[in-house]
């Protein structure tokens, strides 16, 4: 099973992705389970590195997900970060944090599907590297 975590304060949007994970486990096959979180500030408070894959807004009012992602990396190194933005420019500094891609808004789902099938792969990766060491 893996685990998802949306972060994403707008309805809309954690509405659409929703939708999107519900389309990719049907279509895929492939066995998900998902959070929302509409803050960053809840989503830290409540993090204890029990997703796999994190899909993190970066522009939310209380704390913005640059400022989550960096909070998850002192605890999680290992967590997928994708970031959903509306400006490219956000996306450069995934980098420090670490964050496999982005997808930007508005979402639509070739990009999301990618983007899922992307870090579905480095998890698979992971886990072999794990079984081997």
């Amino acid at each position: 099973m893996v685990k998802v975590a949306i972060v994403e304060d707008e309805t809309l949007y954690h509405e659409q992705l929703e939708a999107f994970l519900t389309t990719f486990k049907e279509e895929q096959h492939q066995p998900l389970e998902w959070s929302i979180y509409t803050d960053g500030d809840q989503f830290i408070d409540h993090y204890t590195s029990q997703f796999d894959i994190i899909f993190l807004d970066i522009q939310m009012p209380l704390m913005d997900g640059m400022t989550v992602a960096e909070e998850i990396r002192k605890v999680d190194q290992h967590v997928i970060i994708i970031f959903i933005t509306n400006m490219t420019q956000y996306a450069i500094k995934g980098y420090a944090v670490d964050a496999l891609d982005y997808v930007l808004k508005p979402i639509n789902y070739f990009a999301f599907k990618e983007r899922l099938l992307k870090a579905l792969e480095r998890l698979e990766l992971k886990k072999k590297s794990l079984y081997h060491h």
